[in-house]
């Protein structure tokens, strides 16, 4: 006689809807913790701005075609994407070149079988050992077509060669087509005297890069930041030698035009404190549109 099967228990069935149960929700909470993971990485990638290699042969071809031409030294570049679309590349190339290859550089930059937008930089070598950083007006490139710069690039850095020779100088337009003059490097590690050939041949510099003679002027670097208003760059000069030569003035930073970060604009200058007074009279015995703003003397 054959028996038959053992009943199920009675609560076998419970047991494993418990079971699923538990499983379903296991599973939804580690859904949940790899979404916010996923999420938290997202924005980090996004706040860090975080680049995503898209390499392309016609980007590779562009840097060979560059890296041929006469008196290129060096190319760099980069084609990324970021989040969180991972879409529409950004395409990126730096380019070191004597400045008598500029014009080549140049051509190519303007006309060649690349489909893309690129954000161009060029560093410029010139025969008086100025080194002038050139880069493109928007970043990321919105358009195909010839670097923008804002001004007259060639004119520019062969007026850089001539009146300021051995300065690494970084030119670019900012609002109300001001000229910014940047000292990449400083040469001394205190004074800015080397820095005075841009203020006395401001004017000259604003003729060449093609601007309005009414533009003001920028220069900053380490120990020395104004601007100059048109027509101001001879009594700048003499200004600034003065402070240096008779009253040992190593930094001077003045806010003039612009928007200083604390809303109040000064003067703020270095230079020992037996002299402070005779500086101070200095700034307000001159003709600059700084005569009359506040000087504050920095520990040096």
């Amino acid at each position: 006689m054959i028996e038959a099967p053992p009943s199920p228990e009675p609560d076998a069935a419970p047991a494993r809807s418990k079971i699923v149960r538990r499983t379903a929700w296991s599973v939804v909470v580690l859904v949940g913790i790899a979404l916010v993971f996923g999420g938290a990485l997202l924005f980090s990638w996004m706040i860090d701005e975080t680049h995503f290699d898209r390499p392309s042969d016609g980007f590779d071809a562009l840097e060979t075609q560059i890296a041929s031409l006469p008196l290129v030294a060096s190319v760099e570049k980069e084609r990324w994407v970021e989040a969180p679309t991972f879409s529409d590349p950004t395409s990126w190339m730096s380019v070191t070149v004597a400045s008598a290859g500029l014009p080549d550089v140049l051509e190519v930059a303007c006309d060649n079988e690349y489909p893309d937008p690129v954000t161009w930089s060029f560093r410029v070598l010139t025969p008086a050992s100025s080194e002038v950083t050139l880069n493109s007006t928007s970043f990321p490139a919105e358009a195909v077509g010839c670097p923008d710069f804002g001004f007259d690039a060639m004119r520019l850095v062969d007026q850089i060669d001539r009146v300021a020779p051995g300065i690494p100088v970084q030119p670019s337009i900012w609002q109300d087509g001001l000229l910014s003059l940047v000292m990449l490097e400083d040469q001394t590690a205190t004074g800015y005297t080397d820095v005075l050939p841009l203020v006395e041949h401001a004017d000259a510099l604003v003729a060449s890069a093609g601007l309005d003679a009414g533009s003001q002027v920028e220069i900053n670097s380490m120990n020395l930041g104004l601007i100059l208003e048109p027509g101001e760059s001879g009594d700048y000069l003499a200004l600034l030698t003065a402070l240096a030569a008779d009253h040992a003035v190593t930094s001077f930073w003045a806010d003039g035009a612009g928007t200083p970060t604390d809303g109040i604009e000064k003067v703020q200058i270095i230079g020992p404190e037996s002299e402070h007074r005779a500086i101070e009279e200095l700034i307000r015995s001159s003709s600059l549109h700084i005569a009359d703003l506040p000087v504050r003397f920095l520990e040096q």
